[in-house]
């Protein structure tokens, strides 16, 4: 069927009885239609592996994004977490320096006070 565009065969002419002749128009018709839907399968088969290799792709890179974002994730509630038990501990710090301390930690209350509005005001 698909004889003239993959095979190599001469689609003009034929040879009959040892001299050529022309093929008729509804044979070379014929033939091209041949041609062309085996053209046409030819393209989807390419087509549908093309696209199964982009959507393999895409499902890959999603894996990955995805098991980075998850690492991410876990990398921030880490840092989350050592922020916190960072903060609790000044946080006891600064409430024993007070306890200890009260007068000078009012003193220094008041001059910051002092110093931000000297800022301010200018």
């Amino acid at each position: 069927m698909a004889s003239g565009l993959f095979s190599g065969s001469s689609s003009r002419s034929s040879k009959r009885n040892g001299a050529l002749s022309d093929i008729s128009i509804e044979d070379q018709l014929s033939e091209l239609r041949g041609d062309m839907a085996a053209l046409v399968a030819l393209l989807a088969d390419r087509g549908a592996d093309a696209s199964k290799q982009a959507r393999s792709k895409a499902h890959d890179a999603r894996e990955q994004a995805e098991a980075g974002l998850q690492d991410l994730l876990a990398t921030g509630e880490e840092l989350l977490g050592d922020l916190r038990s960072r903060y609790a501990g000044t946080e006891k710090q600064l409430r024993n320096a007070v306890r200890e301390h009260p007068f000078a930690t009012l003193g220094t209350a008041a001059l910051i006070g002092l110093i931000a509005a000297a800022l301010l005001r200018r």
